[in-house]
């Protein structure tokens, strides 16, 4: 039986949509699609008398917030919070998605900068501290309450004991990974009104991704649940060494056997099943960027390619985190913090 470790879920309060489609409410779509990110430079967050930090905000939807504001709610702290100087459009976090990008500088992540200093008389100790993000025009109609720790998304990755590359995917060499499942797809819907929009659904069928590292090396084991016909069907895994530098993606093919990445597979060990339903993979953190780094954001996506009776090719994308109009910002990603 494989061990799961608990990640991590963000808590939300969302209001009811009455006589919508969900997928047509910008307060729904926030479940989903506002990505809530703290800055966490070396996987800890640590507050003594004062802090200071940034809370990042990706709007993925398929639409604007016309406003949106930050409070942070503690007992123990009191806080200052203001929009970056950058950010050019506050208070709206216009979408990332690409229609958006035609407009120079538009739809990037955004951030607030929060200080945090604590109250007199407040010993030492792990107290809860709550980001609240709301509409600044009625501030009860609230988009995600998120606690500190589950915006900052740290995953402690566990240090991989002696595991060999031979497709075999012994249970004891993988039983300590984190587990990556949960995958949703980005979908086009229809509301009222003929209105086409997008929602993110949970994946037909979900991959099981695990991941452990060493001093110098990520391990992955991919295990691809259905899939049976596909044309294609590929995995991706996404590194940054921090949520500003692009990833390093590196692609594995579960019918070729094969990887491939634009700065090369060098040192990229990999062996598939032998029924085709897996596969083993050894990279080098080299490789991906992230060879010292005490913690690194990662993601993983799976691309199923089918064919109908035209002839004519469908893709399936399916995201760990995030969507298709964050797919390549780290921001949306999971931070993993190495074990010593």
């Amino acid at each position: 039986m494989w061990r799961k470790l608990a990640l991590a879920v963000v808590c939300l309060a969302l209001p009811v949509a009455a006589a919508a489609h969900l997928c047509n409410d910008v307060f729904a779509q926030a479940k989903d699609n506002l990505a809530v990110k703290v800055d966490v430079r070396d996987g800890q967050l640590r507050i003594g008398q004062e802090a200071s930090f940034r809370v990042y905000l990706l709007n993925t939807m398929d639409r604007d917030i016309d406003g949106i504001n930050l409070t942070v709610t503690s007992e123990h702290f009191t806080a200052e919070v203001k929009p970056s100087a950058d950010w050019k459009t506050y208070p709206a976090l216009h979408t990332c998605a690409k229609w958006r990008k035609s407009v120079p500088g538009d739809g990037k992540k955004e951030y607030f900068e929060v200080s945090l200093k604590r109250k007199e008389g407040v010993p030492d100790g792990k107290y809860q501290i709550g980001l609240c993000l709301f509409d600044p025009k009625n501030k009860a109609r609230t988009f995600k309450t998120v606690s500190l720790d589950d915006a900052g998304a740290v995953q402690e990755l566990p240090k991989a004991g002696a595991v060999k590359i031979d497709g075999q995917a012994d249970e004891a060499e993988w039983a300590g990974a984190v587990l990556c499942t949960g995958f949703t797809a980005y979908v086009k819907v229809k509301v009222l009104n003929a209105f086409m929009a997008f929602e993110s659904q949970p994946a037909a069928d979900q991959p099981r991704f695990r991941l452990s590292a060493d001093k110098d090396n990520l391990y992955c084991l991919l295990q691809f649940q259905g899939g049976a016909g596909a044309v294609a069907d590929q995995a991706a895994l996404y590194v940054a060494p921090s949520a500003d530098v692009k990833p390093v993606v590196i692609v594995f093919d579960r019918l070729a056997g094969k990887a491939a990445c634009e700065k090369g597979t060098q040192g990229v060990e990999l062996k598939p099943s032998a029924d085709q339903t897996a596969l083993e993979c050894k990279i080098p953190r080299e490789l991906l960027g992230v060879k010292d780094a005490k913690s690194f954001y990662a993601n993983f996506t799976r691309t199923v390619t089918t064919k109908d009776a035209a002839g004519k090719e469908q893709k399936l994308v399916a995201y760990w985190r995030g969507n298709a109009p964050a797919e390549l910002d780290p921001v949306v990603y999971a931070q993993f913090r190495a074990a010593e």
